[in-house]
């Protein structure tokens, strides 16, 4: 029995060699066809078939698991010169090793240095131990008694209260997004910041290239310059095969005004948030303003990105008076730098703790299998796990390869709501009505490990408007049904596992 499977097993693998070298010779072949001396066709080729073949061994050495690889060592073999591409463009390694040089004081974590080291007892709170889990693994702050929440819905919200903080602004104001637009509402705020810079308060702005670049008025942003607002632009995003950080993406919303109050959370500098989309119409979103002790959180985000960006330390008064408000709070960030997955794994550790109830709201989800696991064991153990969704979405392809995993979340009774005709951007997530997550991360992989992203964690009196928020959201959706989804047309279904398929690399 042994020896039949062992000479079943070699045909299996004699097959697959001989497959593979077939498709090889003939992709060879063709190459050598392009061009019209022979000799110097095969050293093309043989040329991208070393790059291919260097590719795929640095793909099998990561330290990362199966199903990150697999696709991209199926690309190769496939078609190696738009692997060699794709993985150009889309999957170099960030540059980490460079940082002791060119980023020393992010490198030697120095930025941490600013955090408390607060003595806290967690064990006295219920949920303790996530935050206990964020001070050991991230040294991030977390503060205890002294921070207070808001939770700000929508842009009506958020754009006058952030217009009357800047108004109000003595000394600084930091201000850091994905997207900055010279729309209406752009101009708005920016021309706010435009009057405190002549007023002699130092102005610091900082965007994403890629987010916010075609959606700048030049001229405008040189008026901002002149007036004495430092604008500093995070990774260029040229297309060069010397610039390794193309994929990766500053998608922070940070705000810190004086050592007054701060901002973090879906929304960026632009119409549509605050409405005025033609596309969208009504934009749902979340942003929660921060004052008190934990506003230290958001200033060292802000720091150390600027430092990432010009290597230059800013050094303002961290003056954060705490705030009398009884709970815990903190700020943790995660990204493609030494802070990757943080946020991941307290999101794990937060859904592994959950004893009744988890709600997510996400505008992409694209699940890994370590929280499509989590989620199945909290609702195999009785814990109810609601997901609210976009209705209407920004982008076909997300659209579908959100729907994509519809199916299998329903089979472990997720209750999904798509929030209807409306595109929701909020990121949330609530653990038993007691402990709630508002920032910039989509449960994408994207978001977890690619984009620089941030969120606060916080237990405290906030968390019941939260729940109210998201209750009242939940009223305006549509439930999916199991019964109804599986009825879905062929065409949609055969969509969505194409999508689900390369969703991955979204």
């Amino acid at each position: 029995m042994k020896r039949g499977f062992f000479v079943f097993a070699m045909l299996v693998l004699g097959a697959f060699i001989y497959t593979i070298s077939a498709m090889q010779y003939n992709y060879i072949n063709n190459v050598i066809s392009v061009f019209s001396g022979r000799i110097f066709g095969i050293i093309v080729s043989g040329f991208l078939a070393l790059i291919a073949l260097g590719i795929v061994v640095k793909v099998l050495l990561k330290e990362d698991y199966a199903y990150n690889k697999s696709y991209w060592i199926l690309i190769m073999i496939l078609n190696p010169i738009l692997g060699i591409i794709l993985y150009g463009i889309f999957a170099r390694d960030f540059q980490l090793r460079k940082f002791p040089k060119t980023r020393p004081l992010i490198s030697s974590k120095a930025f941490l240095g600013f955090e408390p080291n607060n003595k806290i007892e967690y064990n006295k709170y219920k949920y303790g131990d996530i935050f206990k889990f964020i001070d050991k693994t991230t040294n991030r702050g977390v503060y205890e008694d002294s921070t207070n929440v808001e939770i700000l819905n929508n842009g009506d919200q958020f754009f006058p209260r952030l217009a009357k903080e800047i108004t109000a602004a003595k000394n600084y104001i930091f201000m850091e997004f994905y997207i900055v637009k010279t729309d209406n509402i752009g101009k708005k705020i920016l021309n706010l910041l435009l009057k405190k810079a002549n007023e002699g308060v130092d102005i610091f702005l900082l965007y994403d290239h890629f987010g916010s670049n075609k959606c700048l008025d030049n001229e405008y942003m040189k008026v901002l310059k002149n007036a004495g607002i430092q604008i500093a632009v995070f990774d260029p995003q040229t297309l060069s095969v010397f610039n390794s950080n193309l994929n990766f993406r500053n998608h922070r919303k940070v705000i810190v005004i004086d050592d007054k109050c701060g901002f973090i959370g879906g929304m960026n500098l632009g119409d549509e948030y605050n409405h005025q989309s033609k596309k969208f119409g009504f934009w749902r979103d979340t942003q929660i303003i921060v004052s008190g002790s934990g506003l230290l959180g958001l200033y060292n985000v802000f720091i150390k990105d600027w430092y990432y960006v010009t290597n230059r330390v800013i050094d303002k008064p961290r003056n954060f008076k705490p705030i009398n408000d009884k709970g815990l709070f903190s700020v943790i960030e995660s990204g493609p730098d030494y802070e990757n997955g943080h946020i991941r794994d307290v999101y794990l550790k937060m859904i592994n703790l959950a004893k009744k109830s988890v709600k997510i709201t996400t505008p992409y989800l694209i699940i890994e299998p370590e929280l499509l696991a989590a989620i199945q064991i909290a609702s195999k153990s009785g814990v109810q796990v609601d997901l609210l969704v976009p209705g209407k979405h920004d982008y076909l392809t997300v659209g579908y390869a959100t729907k994509s995993y519809y199916e299998q979340l329903l089979k472990i009774n997720v209750r999904i709501y798509e929030y209807e005709d409306v595109f929701i951007h909020s990121k949330i997530l609530i653990i038993d009505d007691e402990i709630a997550s508002v920032g910039t991360v989509n449960l994408d992989p994207r978001s977890l490990h690619l984009n620089f992203e941030a969120t606060a964690i916080f237990k405290n009196s906030a968390v019941k408007k939260l729940v109210e928020t998201y209750n009242e959201d939940l009223n305006k959706s549509k439930q999916i049904i199991a019964e109804e989804w599986k009825k879905r047309g062929l065409f949609t279904k055969i969509a969505q596992g194409i999508f689900n398929l390369f969703s991955p690399m979204f």
